[in-house]
């Protein structure tokens, strides 16, 4: 048996289609249904913008250059939308850009169930399902922010939520969520994260890093830019016993830049691009200094690696620093000589280094993209079922 799946999102940033990449993984490992069936998934991936007409065609480049060159402005639209009322008059002004077009996308598919990975997506999954007259193809939402979450991402016609925090899940009740349709399975991370094997020393020897030094793991989401470089060298030129991998992600110039500078530092720097193995890279890492997407985080805490914030998106991501407080996972350090005095802080104190790594090993449901195949597999097959090995954790909150 083959059950076709449709994932939606929106390339603004590269989390989204990130978290969708990791659903796909999970869905390509599941050999069986509900009830020990054979069955097999088909998927496809879309950009919900190239079915919509201008202006909503251009929103990813819209936000990488909000991002880029008005960060406060794109947090004050956030939070202008962020409402009923208001979130409401966006989907009235955004339906006739994408009406149509979603509609015969899911004619053509014929999707057994539809996924959002994205907030702006649910109403219009909504929307498009009942123009198409397919109101038996379930919805199903996959929350990928952490915190008290925007407006768009809880809907509560939605046949079913997946939320990955205990913060996010009191969100979804507030919003009149039926508690039996909400699912606390975890941030949508690739499965090779759990699938490392390999011990810390293992993995250093073979990426070519020191066993004896304590490495701190540099990130800034793939597009590598914001406060890194500063960061970079203010971790750098503070004379601690560090060794600085730093991931530059798409961002050539800035790799050069630091490539340049390494030989004129005290301390050690190594620089990679565009990396594929971020997985053996924070199991290598004692620490990881990053900004706060919602993936980078869910990801250092199946790794089991303390982080350190230091930048984030206005709006969207604030949650996710709350997030890292109130769990205990790592500091916020919104400066770079906050960061130094941070990181000195943590790498000095290997009592706390340990606490913020069993804290880790708390709050992040393992397994979370095999749970949500596992629960796109019973919903495609006709199947919510209270008697999935889910219900618990949503029982426990």
């Amino acid at each position: 048996m083959t059950k076709r799946v449709l994932l939606l999102i929106s390339d603004t940033g590269g989390g989204h289609r990130s978290a969708a990449n990791a659903i796909v993984a999970a869905l390509d490992q599941t050999r069986v249904g509900p009830h020990g069936e054979p069955l097999r998934f088909a998927h496809r991936i879309e950009d919900v913008a190239s079915h919509c007409s201008f202006p909503l065609s251009k929103l990813g480049p819209a936000y990488s250059a909000a991002l880029r060159f008005a960060p406060p402005i794109y947090g004050a639209l956030y939070h202008v939308t962020n409402g009923k009322r208001r979130f409401r008059n966006v989907v009235r002004f955004c339906e006739p850009l994408y009406r149509q077009r979603l509609c015969a996308l899911f004619r053509s598919y014929k999707p057994d169930i539809i996924v959002s990975v994205h907030p702006l997506l649910n109403h219009a999954a909504l929307r498009a399902r009942s123009d198409a007259g397919m109101l038996d193809v379930p919805v199903l939402t996959v929350v990928t922010d952490l915190g008290r979450v925007h407006e768009g991402w809880l809907v509560p016609e939605v046949d079913a939520v997946v939320v990955p925090a205990r913060e996010v899940y009191q969100r979804a009740r507030e919003r009149g969520i039926a508690k039996e349709r909400i699912y606390h399975l975890g941030h949508p991370v690739h499965p090779k994260f759990e699938d490392v094997s390999e011990t810390k020393q293992q993995l250093r020897a073979a990426l070519g890093l020191p066993a004896d030094k304590t490495i701190a793991l540099l990130m800034a989401g793939g597009e590598g830019g914001g406060k890194l470089l500063p960061t970079t060298l203010a971790l750098a030129k503070s004379k601690m016993p560090l060794h600085l991998v730093v991931i530059t992600g798409r961002n050539a110039a800035l790799r050069t830049k630091l490539d340049e500078l390494a030989p004129t530092l005290l301390t050690p720097l190594t620089v990679l691009g565009y990396c594929d193995n971020v997985a053996e890279l924070m199991r290598a890492a004692d620490l990881l200094v990053t900004k706060a997407g919602p993936g980078t985080i869910a990801e250092a805490s199946l790794a089991e690696v303390p982080v350190v914030v230091y930048d984030f998106i206005p709006g969207q991501e604030r949650g996710n620093l709350d997030y890292v407080r109130t769990n205990g996972i790592g500091v916020v350090a919104l400066t770079t000589a906050d960061v130094v005095r941070s990181v000195r802080r943590i790498v000095t104190n290997l009592e706390r280094l340990q606490s913020m790594r069993d804290r880790q090993a708390s709050v992040a449901p393992r397994g979370s993209s095999r749970r949500i195949a596992e629960l796109i597999a019973n919903i495609a097959c006709g199947e919510f079922s209270d008697a999935l090995p889910l219900t618990p954790l949503v029982a426990g909150l």
